[in-house]
Formats: structure tokens, C-alpha cells, sequence
């Protein structure tokens, strides 16, 4: 079935009818990557700007690499402009573009930027086709995110204090710093009792599945809507089960698929997080962690992804974490 869904998708994408090409998007975002990892950075600009002209909803990390590849070409217009873009299009926080890059080049477009920030951020919120369906679907994701930090308003641990703690927490890890690793870990993953650790869970289990019974009757109504990601990827944990969340999502976004509508590779991450849970490895080596060196790129190519190569899937198998998202 899968294999058939991926034929259909890629008919409709040779027969020319105006539908976006994921594969080739996906190919030339992992081919920039790979550039950018050289230090290749004409070569990675241009990638990424071609993946650009295919498909406009990328990341806020890949709109902003384009920026640092133009920054480190010296060239102003385009390192403005993806910049601008990440914040049109992704509604990218000023905090994440002062952290993205140290270099001055990068640094002077965006403090020439970041006056009209607002403006920008105006422009995100005008492209939304559907304003209403669109808060609600952000009043859900504020109230899953909020019971995943109850622990940390409890203990008054602040967000700001987290993501320090994280940045921390890779560079102890990078240096082999146990002292330091165990400093951060406390910070972000603090030790709480028993009791009130399952009282959290009981409460975002039951506000996951409120959430997810919404996303349902708001697909039902106007069809699926990308930002509610999140809130399917919070089943996760029962995907591939027959049961209400998953009787209704499988077959609907299969069928988004075929259309065209949706990549061919929505469900990578959801199979290869499954299939590491039951066997310490994944499918596709689309989420992080270890693969299948003999059937990984068979796996790829089945639904569309590109191949990794073989120093990839080293790093996959030899490296705690396993790697990026690809």
C-alpha cells in the first residue's frame, strides 16, 4: 500500500499539474545540508534557494543557513532576504535571529532588520488563509505546551533558564564535561517525586487527548492543517494501532498524499520513531537514531527520500543521537 501510495504521487507530479515536487525539495535541502557541512557555501546557497523556488514552507533553521551562506558570500540582498523570509513565512523569533549566527556580515543585515521587525511578522499573519482556524489550532498547542512544563513552573525553572541549560548541555557533551553535563541535565530534566510526576502525565495524557479530538473535527471541517503537527505527533506513542485517533488521521492523510497534497514521507518520522521503540533502530533514518546500513536507502527510496551516504549512516550508528532530521 505504501509503495502504491508513492507510484500515484509521483504520477501526479510527472504529469505536470502544478503540484509541488516534495521529493525534489527534500533532495535538494539534504544536498545543501551536505554543501553547507563542506563549507561549500556558494554551492549550499544555491541549493537552498533552489529548494526555495519549489516549495515555500521550509524551516526557520533552513531560511536562516540560505542567510548565513549569503552573509559569508557577502552578499547583502540575498542575506536580507531570507531572513525577511524566515520571518514571513515561519514567524521567526528575534531571539532565534541573534542566535543563529556570530558572523558580523550576518549580524549587520539583521540589525538593519530588525526595527521593522513587526511589519514583517504583519505579513506572516496576513498570508494566514484561515484566521480562526489557525488560533485555534495555536490554543491548542499553548495548552499542550503548557502541560508539558508544569514540572518546570512548579520547580520555577523559566524557559530561559532551559534553553541556556540545553545550549550548555551540547557544548558538556562536545567537551566530555561529566561535572558540567550533570549541572544542566538537572536543569533539564529535573528530578521530581512520584506522585506528583504521574499526576503531570495523567494530566497531558487527558489534554493530549482533548487536543486531539479537536484537530479531528477542525480536519473534518476544513482539512488538515500543518500546524496541527505537533498535536498528532503527541500520539505517537499508539500510532499504528487501531483506535479512534488513528482509524480517522491514517487514512485521511493517506489519502492527502495521493492527491499530492501532503509529502509522500509525512509518516517517516512516526514509523522510524515506532520502529525504534520496538527494535533500538529506525525505518528511514528520517528521525534520529541508529539504522539498518543494508536496508535503509532501499527504505528511502520507497517513499521518496533521498539516500544517505555511507558516512551518514556511520554517523547514525556510531554517534549518540544519531544525527539530523532528514
Amino acid at each position: 500500500m505504501k509503495n502504491l501510495i508513492v507510484l500515484v504521487y509521483l504520477l501526479f507530479s510527472i504529469s505536470g499539474n502544478g503540484q509541488i515536487d516534495f521529493v525534489k525539495h527534500a533532495d535538494l535541502l539534504l544536498n545543501a545540508h551536505r554543501a553547507l557541512e563542506k563549507n561549500d557555501t556558494k554551492k549550499a546557497l544555491f541549493l537552498y534557494e533552489s529548494a526555495f523556488k519549489i516549495h515555500d514552507d521550509n524551516s526557520i533553521a533552513e531560511y536562516l543557513n540560505a542567510a548565513t551562506c549569503a552573509a559569508k558570500l557577502k552578499n547583502e540582498e540575498s542575506c536580507k532576504k531570507w531572513i525577511i523570509t524566515s520571518i514571513q513565512k515561519e514567524k521567526a523569533p528575534k531571539k532565534s535571529l541573534l542566535s543563529f549566527s556570530d558572523n558580523e556580515f550576518y549580524q549587520n543585515c539583521l540589525s538593519s532588520i530588525l526595527p521593522h521587525y513587526n511589519s514583517y511578522l504583519a505579513s506572516f499573519y496576513k498570508s494566514i488563509d484561515n484566521p480562526m482556524v489557525y488560533y485555534q489550532i495555536q490554543k491548542l498547542t499553548n495548552r499542550d505546551q503548557f502541560t508539558r512544563k508544569l514540572t518546570d513552573y512548579d520547580m520555577g525553572i523559566s524557559e530561559e533558564q532551559q534553553e541556556t541549560a540545553f545550549r550548555e548541555y551540547l557544548k558538556a557533551q562536545a567537551s566530555k564535561d561529566t561535572v558540567a553535563l550533570r549541572k544542566y541535565q538537572a536543569i533539564i530534566f529535573p528530578k521530581v517525586e512520584k506522585v506528583y510526576k504521574d499526576y503531570n502525565l495523567k494530566i497531558m495524557r487527558y489534554t493530549d487527548s482533548l487536543n486531539v479530538a479537536k484537530l479531528i473535527d477542525i480536519t473534518k471541517e476544513h482539512g488538515w492543517q500543518e500546524e496541527g503537527w505537533m498535536l498528532l505527533w503527541h500520539q505517537r506513542g499508539i500510532y499504528g494501532q487501531k483506535n479512534w485517533v488513528w482509524d480517522f488521521f491514517k487514512p485521511y492523510i493517506d489519502k492527502e498524499i495521493e492527491k499530492g497534497k501532503i509529502t509522500p514521507f509525512f509518516w517517516a518520522k512516526f514509523e522510524d520513531i515506532t520502529s525504534i521503540y520496538k527494535t533500538g533502530k529506525s525505518i528511514y533514518g528520517y528521525h534520529p537514531g541508529p539504522v539498518d546500513a543494508k536496508t535503509v536507502n532501499i527504505r528511502r527510496k520507497s517513499i521518496g527520500l533521498p539516500e544517505l551516504t555511507a558516512q551518514e549512516i556511520e554517523n547514525r550508528n556510531n554517534r549518540k543521537g544519531g544525527g539530523r532530521v532528514f
